[in-house]
């Protein structure tokens, strides 16, 4: 009870429990799942403090099922920047996956859940300069795939380079896909050799197992190329596949790496 003589407001999970009836797990469960509105306002909170003159309201559609892991495709701009944690923060999570910009061809029918934006860990990251496909998950399965078969992993980028006058010989042109398609040593790793195609008079297609950080831009350099930009098209069987830049999607439950 307060100084004024009215009660204090109580935790969300807590009211629901006593509304129901129910477990206080189960409330939790849930609110988390998107189910219970306070006055009129979806909340998924469990910890949310409410006061006795609101209202709060489950869903007559809720169902009590666990939160499933998931995992976000999402096509990195080059302009943003990954923060140096392993995970990526709540707050950066909810500002990079919207509803605003989540991919209008999700095909998922997953309801967008605040608790899918927590504990998001970046998969084969993208470099501060580097666009295209990017991968984070919650699911410790995916993550697991992901770092055992790393080294076997195919990435699939398109990159752009300076101009040279010499690239419109088309025999230099053929030696810097002869170069890029021998193995290296970098970084104290053996990078395998990357099948490679001119897309244009400046752009390339590479495709390449493993991700060290830099690779792609040192197989450049030792073909004479300068690299101005890089954009990942495919990471395993999982490709952009018309993603906007900017915006994300749901891995679908047939999709594997």
């Amino acid at each position: 009870m307060s100084d004024t003589g009215r009660p204090e407001p109580q935790r969300l999970a807590k009211r629901l429990a006593a509304q129901l009836p129910c477990s206080r797990s189960d409330a939790e469960n849930y609110i988390a799942g998107g189910w219970v509105r306070v006055d009129g306002r979806v909340v998924e909170e469990p910890m949310e403090r409410v006061s006795d003159h609101q209202t709060v309201v489950l869903d007559p559609k809720a169902k009590l099922e666990p939160l499933e892991s998931m995992t976000l495709i999402w096509h990195k701009p080059a302009t943003r920047v990954l923060p140096d944690e392993p995970l990526l923060p709540d707050a950066l999570a909810a500002k990079w996956f919207t509803h605003a910009n989540r991919f209008k061809g999700d095909r998922s029918g997953v309801r967008p859940l605040k608790a899918h934006l927590h504990k998001l860990l970046p998969v084969a990251p993208l470099g501060t300069k580097a666009s295209g496909l990017m991968v984070f998950t919650q699911n410790p399965g995916v993550a697991r795939k992901m770092t055992d078969d790393a080294a076997q992993l195919e990435h699939e980028w398109l990159a752009e380079v300076a101009a040279d006058p010499d690239l419109e010989d088309d025999a230099r042109r053929e030696a810097v896909l002869r170069s890029l398609g021998k193995a290296l040593f970098f970084d104290g790793w053996a990078v395998p050799s990357a099948r490679a195609s001119w897309q244009s008079e400046l752009r390339l297609r590479l495709a390449i197992k493993g991700n060290r950080p830099g690779q792609v831009a040192h197989l450049c350099e030792r073909a004479g190329l300068q690299l101005t930009a890089l954009r990942r098209l495919r990471l395993g069987r999982i490709s952009l596949a018309g993603l906007p830049v900017g915006e994300w999607r749901y891995l679908l439950p047939y999709e594997r790496f």
